[in-house]
């Protein structure tokens, strides 16, 4: 199962499992996926009613995925059992480590279940080719919060650059989408929010994952190719139809930068109309 990098979300929305009322509303959002959460958005005392809501996620239009509680927690299978009785079919796995845990979900879930893996732990990061190769993983997700909980430092800029750069690594050596940063929790810092998009693109993110839904738009148009970008890769394309090197605006284009000015037109196309 290789995810292609034109289908890939940019934005997806996280929804509170035990909020339904607000399912249609995620997914009319303009964010192009919607997580059901069940995890960090859940109270421990309404895990058990929020499973009972993943019913109405059935009706969502975007790809909508179940963020379960960790493995390590006492909700975890009580959560796989509930995606598996509503016949849900992606997951996003919170700290994730371990392809044997992966393994095991597939083998609980079925065949045709796509995950994706949070990596929010310095196991998980260690973690990250494996778990990106795995043939059920569309997406590597990042969580720097907890990432830095874990490592017992500051969530400092370097510490999520040198994390986001092993992630993108790691995911398309295994052939699938960038990675998605994780979230800002300043909902209302739209300056905060644009430089962390920056931040993020020049670290080799592949979108960012939204928990409000006023902040969709601004990732896709964040991650979206800018006009300048997309008419070069326009330019390059037209040109090099027979497939030799060139020179477009006074530069070299060769076979790579064809390859590259056709992934920002697949972008560019896959990412239009969606909540901008």
């Amino acid at each position: 199962m290789i995810a292609p990098i034109s289908s890939t979300p940019v934005a997806p929305l996280f929804v509170p499992a035990d909020r339904p009322e607000r399912f249609e509303k995620a997914d009319r959002s303009g964010a192009d996926a919607v997580i059901v959460d069940l995890e960090d958005a859940v109270a421990p005392a309404a895990k058990d009613g929020a499973r009972s809501n993943l019913y109405h996620a059935l009706r969502l239009q975007n790809p909508t995925f179940v963020r379960v509680n960790s493995e390590d927690s006492g909700w975890y299978d009580a959560d796989l059992a509930a995606v598996r009785a509503f016949g849900l079919r992606r997951i996003c796995l919170p700290k994730a480590e371990s392809v044997a845990t992966l393994d095991a979900i597939i083998e609980t879930l079925g065949e045709d279940v796509e995950i994706m893996a949070l990596i929010e732990t310095a196991r998980g990061l260690e973690a990250a080719a494996a778990l990106a190769a795995h043939p059920h993983v569309a997406r590597l997700a990042f969580g720097p919060a907890d990432f830095a909980l874990d490592l017992g430092a500051a969530a400092s800029d370097a510490i999520k650059a040198h994390a986001l750069m092993r992630l993108a690594v790691a995911s398309r050596a295994a052939g699938k989408a960038l990675p998605l940063d994780g979230p800002s929790f300043e909902v209302a810092d739209t300056t905060k929010l644009a430089s962390e998009c920056r931040q993020a693109l020049n670290h080799g993110a592949g979108g960012k994952l939204c928990i409000h839904p006023a902040q969709t738009s601004d990732v896709i148009a964040a991650f979206r190719p800018s006009a300048e970008q997309l008419g070069w890769a326009q330019r390059v394309v037209d040109a090099a139809q027979d497939g030799a090197a060139r020179l477009i605006d006074g530069k070299m284009i060769d076979a790579p930068i064809i390859a590259q000015a056709r992934a920002i037109l697949l972008r560019g196309r896959s990412q239009s109309g969606k909540g901008v």
